[in-house]
C-alpha cells in the first residue's frame, strides 16, 4: 500500500482502527463482534495451567529445564556467570604459533594450560577467570594474540523445598532461573494446611496459596535473596527471577498475608502482601490499569485484623463529582494486611464504538464510529468506497448485539421437535420455528441498490456498536444444487426464468422433489416455491431436494400385523353380536 494512500487512510475520522484486507469469512467476523459484545468478569478468567480437579496451578509448560538441551533466554552476561567444574573453555593462541586448547574446569576447580600451568578458576566470574587465564599467557608468550570463550557449560545440583509438588535436588544449568527449577519440581501446589484454631486441639483444614513474591533461594554460603515471581510475571523484570547457582536451595513457602484489588484493573484478585507493598505494586501486579472508562474515585478497605469490619479511605477524586482520578497522586500510598483496594471508573461512560467493514471494500477492517451520527455511506467512503467487483445484491448489514439476544419461545420450539417432533405443534408454532430457524438473525433491513444506485438515504441507516458490513463479490452466474442432472454454477442471462436454468441443468432426476424446491433470492435470502415461470436474478440459487424414499418392505411388515389384528378384531365383534 504506498504511504500516501495509508496516510489518508489514518487521517479518516472514522478510521484507525482499520487493517489490510483479510480473507475472513463473514461467519467468523459476527461470531468475533459477538465475543467482544459479551463482558467477562475476573472469575470466567482461567489460572495459570490451572488443574481445576486437582485444585493445583501449575507453571506453563514450555518453561522447564532439560539436561540434553537447553535454551538461553538471552546472552550469557561473563560478569555474573560464575565459572565450576565440567565447564569447557576454549583457548585460542596465534602469533609466533597458532594453537587452540580445549579447557575442562576439573572437580577441584582447576585447568591445565599445556606450557604455562595450573590456574584455580571456579568460583570466579568468567570474565574474572578469562583475566587470570590470559595475564599467565601473556606472561609465557608475550609476543602471541589469545582469545579465551566459554564453549560448554557444566551441570550441577541444586535444591528445591516447601510448597511444590515433587521436592528434592534436581539436575540444572548455569541458566536455570527459579522459575524454571520450579518448574522441574512440578510446579506450585496450593493445598489443605491445618490452621490451629483457638481453645481447639484439633484446628480446621485451611485452603492456603503458595507464597509466590516471597519465595527463598538460599545460597551455599549462608546468603539468601527473595524472589518475587508474581512481580516477574506481571512484568517481564528478570532481577525478580535470578539464575540458579551450584548447591542452592530453593524454599517455597506458603503465603501470609494478601491484599485485593478490584474495579478498572486488568486482573482483578487477591495478591500476597510484603511489606513495603505500595498501591502501584498492586496495580503492577494487577497487569495495570484498564483505562477503557476514565478513572473518577479510588477506596482502600482497611479491615481490623481478625474482623470484618473496615474503615474506608477515600484515596482521590469522588464518585460525586465524577473527576477523573490522578493516579499518580496515589501510586505511593503504602498498604498493610488484608487492604483491599477499589477503583472506580465512571459508569456512564461508553467505551469506543466500532464495526467491521468486509468484502469488497478497498481497506477491510475496524472503524470507530459516532452512536448516532455514522451511517453506511460514511463507514464505506473510510474504507476506501466500494470496488469494482462489490455485489450490492448480496450486501448486508448484521447486528450482532441482536444476533446474541436468546429467543426464549424459539429456543423451547427447538427442544420440543427435538423431542416430540413437529407433528405435535399447532399450525402457528409450526409456522413460527420454520420461519425463525429460515431467517438470517440479526441482519437489518437495507435496500443496497436503492441506496447506492438511487441515491435513497432512507437507506442510509444509522450504524450500532459490533455492526458487521458486508460486500461479497459479483456473482454472473445462478448456482443450480440438488437432484438435476448437471448441478453446478450457469451462466446468469437477464431476463431467464427458472425453466431456462433447469434445462440448462440437463433437467430434474428421476427422484427430485419439485413439489419442495426453492428459489433462494440473493437479494433478501427468502425461498420462494419454484415453478418454472418465476424471473431469476443475478445470484440467485434454485435447489431441489431428494425424494424421502419409502422403504415398501419395512412399511408392509409394519402394516400387516395391525390389519390383523383390525380383521381378527371385527370377527370377534361380529361374532359377539351375530
Amino acid at each position: 500500500m504506498p504511504t500516501s494512500i495509508f496516510a489518508l487512510a489514518c487521517a479518516l475520522v472514522f478510521c484507525g482502527l482499520a487493517g489490510p484486507a483479510s480473507a475472513q469469512s463473514l461467519e467468523s467476523l459476527i461470531r468475533g463482534e459477538e465475543v467482544k459484545l459479551q463482558p467477562l468478569s475476573a472469575a470466567d478468567l482461567p489460572a495459570l495451567n490451572q488443574d481445576v480437579t486437582a485444585d493445583k496451578a501449575s507453571l506453563p509448560g514450555s518453561l522447564g529445564a532439560d539436561k540434553s538441551r537447553i535454551s538461553q533466554d538471552r546472552d550469557i552476561d561473563p560478569d555474573t556467570y560464575i565459572v565450576g567444574p565440567n565447564d569447557v573453555l576454549q583457548l585460542y593462541i596465534w602469533g609466533e604459533f597458532d594453537q587452540p586448547y580445549t579447557l575442562q574446569v576439573n572437580p577441584e576447580g582447576n585447568v591445565l594450560i599445556p606450557t604455562v600451568g595450573s590456574f584455580h578458576i571456579s568460583g570466579l566470574s568468567l570474565t574474572a577467570a578469562k583475566e587470570r587465564l590470559s595475564t599467565a599467557v601473556q606472561n609465557k608468550y608475550p609476543n602471541v594474540g589469545i582469545s579465551i570463550s566459554l564453549v560448554s557449560m557444566r551441570f550441577f545440583t541444586a535444591y528445591v523445598t516447601g510448597t511444590v509438588r515433587n521436592e528434592g535436588s534436581f539436575t540444572i544449568h548455569p541458566t536455570t532461573r527459579v522459575l524454571d527449577i520450579i518448574k522441574q519440581a512440578g510446579g506450585f501446589e496450593d493445598r489443605l494446611q491445618r490452621v490451629a484454631l483457638q481453645d481447639q486441639d484439633a484446628g480446621e483444614a485451611t485452603n492456603r496459596n503458595t507464597g509466590r513474591r516471597s519465595i527463598q533461594l538460599i545460597h551455599r554460603d549462608g546468603t539468601s535473596e527473595r524472589v518475587d515471581l508474581d512481580m516477574f510475571l506481571a512484568t517481564g523484570d528478570l532481577t525478580h527471577n535470578p539464575y540458579v547457582r551450584m548447591g542452592d536451595m530453593v524454599h517455597v513457602s506458603f503465603r501470609k498475608h494478601s491484599v485485593s484489588i478490584f474495579g478498572a484493573v486488568n486482573q482483578e484478585g487477591e495478591y500476597e502482601f510484603l511489606p513495603g507493598d505500595t498501591l502501584g505494586d498492586l496495580v503492577t501486579l494487577a497487569k495495570g490499569l484498564n483505562r477503557s472508562k476514565p478513572l473518577i474515585s479510588a477506596e482502600l478497605w482497611r479491615f481490623q485484623e481478625g474482623t470484618e469490619q473496615a474503615e474506608v479511605i477515600e484515596l482521590g477524586g469522588t464518585k460525586e463529582t465524577l473527576e477523573e482520578l490522578d493516579y499518580e497522586t496515589i501510586r505511593h500510598i503504602e498498604l498493610r494486611p488484608n487492604d483491599a483496594i477499589f477503583i472506580r471508573t465512571q459508569s456512564l461512560w461508553q467505551s469506543t464504538h466500532t464495526v467491521v467493514i468486509s468484502g469488497e471494500v478497498k481497506f477491510q477492517g475496524r472503524y470507530r464510529i459516532e452512536p448516532g451520527v455514522t451511517r453506511i455511506k460514511d463507514v464505506v467512503a473510510a474504507a476506501g468506497g466500494l470496488t469494482d467487483e462489490a455485489s450490492l445484491i448480496g450486501a448486508r448489514v448484521i447486528r450482532t448485539k441482536v444476533r446474541a439476544e436468546k429467543d426464549p419461545q424459539l429456543e423451547q420450539l427447538k427442544r420440543q421437535s427435538e423431542v416430540a417432533g413437529l407433528t405435535d405443534m399447532n399450525i402457528e408454532d409450526r409456522a413460527y420455528l420454520k420461519t425463525k430457524t429460515r431467517e438470517e438473525k440479526g441482519r437489518v433491513a437495507v435496500d443496497f441498490e436503492r441506496l447506492f444506485v438511487d441515491g435513497d438515504e432512507q437507506q442510509n441507516i444509522l450504524l450500532a456498536n459490533g455492526d458487521v458490513i458486508f460486500f461479497p463479490m459479483q456473482r454472473h452466474t445462478i448456482n443450480v444444487s440438488g437432484q438435476v442432472q448437471r448441478a453446478g454454477l450457469i451462466d446468469y442471462e437477464p431476463g431467464r426464468k427458472v425453466r431456462y436454468y433447469i434445462t440448462k441443468a440437463g433437467g430434474y432426476l428421476y427422484d427430485a422433489d419439485k413439489r419442495n424446491a426453492r428459489l433462494v433470492r440473493a437479494r433478501t435470502g427468502v425461498r420462494e416455491k419454484l415453478k418454472d415461470n418465476l424471473l431469476v436474478e443475478v445470484g440467485d440459487e434454485i435447489w431441489v431436494p431428494q425424494k424421502e424414499r419409502i422403504d415398501y418392505w419395512t412399511l408392509t411388515r409394519e402394516t400387516i400385523p395391525t390389519i390383523f389384528n383390525i380383521l381378527t378384531l371385527a370377527a370377534l365383534l361380529r361374532g359377539a353380536f351375530f
